[in-house]
């Protein structure tokens, strides 16, 4: 994957699920995988995480006000109520 979101837990689970049974048979689908990654969900716990970005997060205050910038900017689309 070049760019882009990182994969989630899961899609990294998934992947290989499908990497393992495409080893032992090669028309092994992804479908297939997707599945039985379904029924072995209980193994993810116990992979190591790869998230460790050390990043922190952006404030709650932060967002918000970034939220309002971008309705002021789009014209402010939010209805009035009138009392």
């Amino acid at each position: 994957m070049q760019g882009g979101r990182k994969l989630s837990q899961w899609n990294i689970f998934v992947k290989k699920i499908y990497q393992e049974g495409k080893a032992k048979d090669s028309s092994y689908e992804f479908k297939q995988a997707l599945t039985d990654a379904s029924k072995r969900k209980s193994e993810m716990g116990s992979m190591k995480t790869s998230s460790a970005s050390g990043k922190k997060s952006k404030s709650i205050k932060m967002k918000k006000s970034r939220k309002m910038s971008r309705l002021a900017l789009a014209g402010g689309t939010r209805k009035r109520r009138r009392h």
